[in-house]
């Protein structure tokens, strides 16, 4: 009795000692013994491959099982005195998986520490998804880590063994970032942009309806089958899927002419489409290959706007059209500060993407543009821009040039490099003053708004957003700014315009579609001096 006292004693001070240990504690034992080989997967590109030596498997579990035993309570059994054998017969599959997942990211993070590696985001981990039954797929597959994990399992002898691909960033060096020139343009509200944001008001009590009989106009919704093949075989179906008429990338692969293929068409009818899977597709065999898409349409769905009759009027506040859109121009008169604001910052960017040069993945990250897109999308919604025209431009923004996608991530790794030197941060209560204001702008209650971005990792792209308008901040309060008393004739400056881009703030901004006299993608011919233009000159900072 005695002995099994002292026993007793012992596994429970150890189980202590485990559930003491800080993960900080555990990656610094491992970052000794582990074996650690890089090598490159392409440009920033890094596979790495990951040793766990069996010597710290079997620590890991024996501190887990030690842990059980000393609480468990097993029929038959006094609490603590079930034995080892039937804890781990009854326990063993709960605690391997508990395990393998504490070793796996501990080992992750020790290697990457081990071997000096500066990552970009979460690692792909390469593994066989199993199968019903336990049995195991074919090809290997790169999941993110915590899909990778389930599909992963401790060897009951040897050494665990492990390999993922990580990409890493870029090594430059920042342009100057005092005494940049910057213009400050004078903008112009037109009707066109009074138009355009009453439409965008109506867009927000519209809704989809179906369209009988009717055949695809442009940004109809497109309900139907989808079949992916890659050299003549079934890789992925897909039904009831969901696509607007317009471009869209699909798999990774961009379709510009989806929208021009589908006019026209009704339901019942197949278009198909051919593409190139990207390379970092998440099925290793098929990355770069040409592939075909089928999409068999089931139905057609198009946005309903509300008419502007005196009944939707009146649900605004306003008994007349006239009205309504003198009021609608006032206030985008009153925005117009905002916007000449956003316009600078958009020229500070488009100043650090030309004076910076850093290389990027030969492929740009499909995860790093769907970051861009998302942080587009949320640019959106703080404009209270309607979901059905966000999802446009979301498109818009996938589909565009690689040039495109290029310059956001470019400008990500630039940013984030300025706000490590001038030591910028951002403060919980600025991220709920933004989602607020969000919310406001969507006539939309706090709480929903915050929960739809954690959903999404909005959260911590608008975290990036505050940081990165910040950084700009930074930038033009030290800037040389050049006020433009008159339009630059320069037609050539509409073309270069960062404002012009597709998915840009000016495509997402009400005031900011309107016509800018240079740098923001005037034409140069224009003179037209408006009363919102001369209130601009007044009020530049």
């Amino acid at each position: 009795m005695a002995v099994d006292e002292i026993d007793g004693a012992q596994t429970n001070q150890s189980g202590s000692d485990s559930a003491d240990e800080k993960p900080e504690d555990m990656k610094e034992r491992l970052k000794g013994a582990l074996r650690v080989d890089v090598a490159d997967a392409g440009v920033l590109r890094k596979a790495v491959s990951i040793g766990v030596p069996r010597k710290c498997i079997d620590e890991e579990l024996e501190k887990e099982y030690r842990e059980i035993v000393a609480e468990a309570i097993v029929p038959g059994f006094r609490r603590g005195r079930a034995p080892r054998r039937l804890i781990e017969k009854r326990f063993g599959q709960e605690v391997g998986s508990q395990v393998q997942t504490r070793l796996v990211s501990n080992a992750y993070l020790a290697a990457i520490e081990k071997v000096d590696i500066k990552v970009l985001g979460d690692p792909l981990v390469w593994v066989r998804p199993r199968k019903k039954g336990d049995g195991e797929g074919g090809a290997e597959e790169l999941l993110d880590m915590s899909v990778a994990l389930q599909h992963m399992k401790l060897p009951d002898e040897g050494d665990f063994e492990f390999k993922c691909e990580v990409e890493v960033k870029p090594e430059f060096e920042l342009p100057a970032l005092e005494g940049v020139e910057i213009e400050r343009p004078i903008l112009n509200i037109d009707d066109d942009d009074v138009s355009v944001q009453i439409d965008r008001i109506r867009a927000r009590r519209g809704n989809w309806a179906p369209v009988a009989g009717g055949s695809v106009q442009a940004d109809d919704l497109l309900i139907g089958d989808l079949v992916l093949t890659v050299g003549g075989e079934e890789v992925k179906r897909m039904e009831n899927f969901a696509l607007s008429a317009r471009a869209q990338r699909i798999e990774g692969m961009t379709l510009s002419d989806l929208g021009e293929k589908f006019e026209g068409a009704k339901v019942g009818d197949r278009r198909e489409f051919e593409g190139e899977l990207p390379d970092d597709y998440a099925v290793e065999v098929h990355r770069g290959k040409r592939a075909k898409l089928a999409f068999t349409l089931n139905d057609i769905k198009r946005m309903n706007l509300p008419p502007l009759d005196d009944s939707f009027l009146q649900t605004l506040g306003f008994d007349s059209e006239k009205e309504l859109r003198e009021g609608i121009r006032t206030r985008m008169e009153g925005e117009l500060e905002h916007h000449v604001r956003r316009g600078m910052r958009n020229l500070v960017r488009k100043y650090l993407l030309d004076q910076t040069h850093l290389d990027l993945p030969e492929g740009i990250s499909t995860r790093q543009t769907e970051r861009a897109v998302l942080r587009k999308a949320i640019e959106l919604q703080q404009e209270g821009v309607p979901q059905a025209e966000i999802d446009k431009h979301m498109d818009e923004l996938r589909t565009s040039a690689r040039e495109q996608s290029a310059a956001e991530l470019k400008l990500h790794f630039i940013l984030e490099a300025i706000a490590e030197k001038l030591d910028v941060g951002v403060k919980e209560e600025e991220i709920n003053r933004e989602i607020a204001s969000m919310a406001a702008a969507n006539n939309r209650r706090f709480d929903r708004v915050r929960d739809d971005l954690a959903r999404n990792d909005g959260i911590s792209m608008l975290y990036l957003q505050i940081r990165d308008d910040k950084c700009i901040d930074r930038i033009l309060e030290k800037a040389k700014i050049v006020e433009l008393a008159e339009p630059k004739k320069n037609p050539g400056a509409a073309k270069k315009a960062p404002e012009e881009k597709p998915g840009s703030g000016k495509s997402a901004a009400p005031a900011a579609r309107a016509k800018a006299k240079a740098p923001f993608g005037a034409k140069g011919g224009e003179s037209k001096k408006s009363a919102a233009g001369k209130k601009a000159g007044k009020k530049a900072p």
